[in-house]
């Protein structure tokens, strides 16, 4: 690992902010905080686009995401504390909006200044370089990941290289800028897919099953076929929505202990694969059910509606989030009775609800607990107080 900059201390370190110092891209963090808290002003920014430097100016007057929690790059981090320390310069300039640049400022502090775009111009290739050299007229060490930004990376002294592919490393080393350091991220692997479509959740997936065994219709292998089939696309979109729910909670996510970890909260995963995967997996899987069984297609509308209305806000509201998530466990016994085509039960279905609604205000309660032992004065993200435990206890 590069502990210092081989290179005269006077020169400034310019370094950008998008998978360079943070390891997402602020303006989708930014958008799909608003998305989840504010459709319709999400739906407003996306009609009224003139430009991307407006376009991100406006989603940022919006809202702006948890800028003291987003994932860094504790590697460049390091570098440029020990530059800062040395008496280099480090400035930040970034193509993000400019109340990006300065919140991202005051909650890393290590920066001697931060610019970003404006509204009328995106700070991006030719445009960031111009600004840079009016700015830095002595030269600058760029650090930077983006192949928008060669121009950059030809002009500078010295080039720290962020998530860089084979081709743009070359192409910095062709135009004559020596490389001082390389970083890289892990590239994505099969486990972390794994962990972000939460495969081993598929378990609870197994209700499906429960109507073909008090049905009696275990001997039939045509409703058996049915039933292994419903499993499989009920998990592929239960997977699909377990990704919506992690974009919605990222603020949450990455202010708890563990969900910190997960793919989408910890920049192991991009979040526009997030935002590619989800409505992927949820529409084919649709699609699927429909084929198997109308009714079944139309339990897992009624799904997704459930859990759209959880994150988008029923999360957040104390006892309505646990009886969400009695009818959404409830709604994978009536999905099985669907698709072997049985009928759906009154009593299997009463008992399901109230079973399951049980179960989610233990755990609530359990949480509630853990956080008041821990002096915590609320859950994140969840609407409950660590003093609402005799609420949830009473409900059980």
């Amino acid at each position: 690992m590069t502990e210092t900059l081989d290179i005269d201390i006077s020169i400034p370190l310019v370094v950008d902010l998008d998978g360079t110092v943070l390891l997402t891209d602020t303006i989708v963090e930014n958008f799909s905080c608003l998305l989840f808290r504010d459709p319709l002003a999400a739906g407003e920014c996306l009609l009224s686009i003139r430009s991307r430097a407006a376009f991100k100016q406006r989603v940022a007057q919006h809202i702006l995401p948890d800028l003291h929690h987003l994932p860094q790059r504790e590697e460049l981090i390091r570098l440029i504390r020990s530059e800062r320390a040395r008496g280099r310069e480090v400035h930040l300039v970034t193509a993000a909006d400019q109340k990006i640049a300065d919140g991202i400022a005051a909650a890393i502090d290590m920066f001697n200044s931060a610019t970003g775009s404006n509204g009328k111009e995106n700070l991006k290739g030719e445009a960031k370089l111009a600004h840079i050299r009016r700015r830095f007229a002595r030269g600058f060490i760029y650090a930077g990941d983006n192949t928008c930004d060669l121009p950059v990376f030809a002009a500078a002294r010295g080039a720290i290289l962020c998530d860089a592919s084979r081709d743009m490393a070359r192409a910095v080393a062709a135009s004559g800028t020596p490389v001082l350091a390389e970083m890289s991220r892990p590239v994505p692997s099969v486990f972390a897919w794994v962990h972000a479509v939460r495969l081993h959740q598929w378990s609870k997936n197994i209700l499906i099953f429960v109507p073909l065994f008090v049905g009696h219709a275990f001997h039939d292998p045509s409703k058996i076929a049915a039933a292994v089939l419903g499993f499989l696309l009920l998990s592929v979109f239960v997977s699909g929505t377990y990704l919506l729910n992690d974009l919605s909670d990222l603020s949450a996510d990455r202010r708890h202990p563990i969900k910190r970890s997960r793919p989408l909260a910890s920049g192991r995963l991009k979040l526009t694969l997030g935002l590619a995967a989800a409505p992927a997996m949820i529409l084919g899987a649709l699609a699927g059910a429909f084929a198997l069984s109308p009714a079944f297609g139309l339990l897992l509308i009624a799904y997704l509606a459930l859990t759209l209305a959880y994150s988008f806000g029923a999360k957040r509201v104390p006892l309505t989030d646990a009886f969400v998530i009695g009818v959404l466990f409830t709604l994978r016994v009536a999905m099985g009775a669907a698709v072997v085509d049985l009928g759906q039960s009154p009593w299997l279905l009463s008992f399901s609800l109230a079973f399951f609604v049980s179960l989610a205000l233990a755990k609530r309660h359990t949480e509630i607990m853990a956080a008041g032992r821990a002096g915590t004065a609320a859950l994140a993200g969840r609407g409950y107080r660590a003093d609402d435990w005799p609420l949830t206890l009473a409900q059980l």
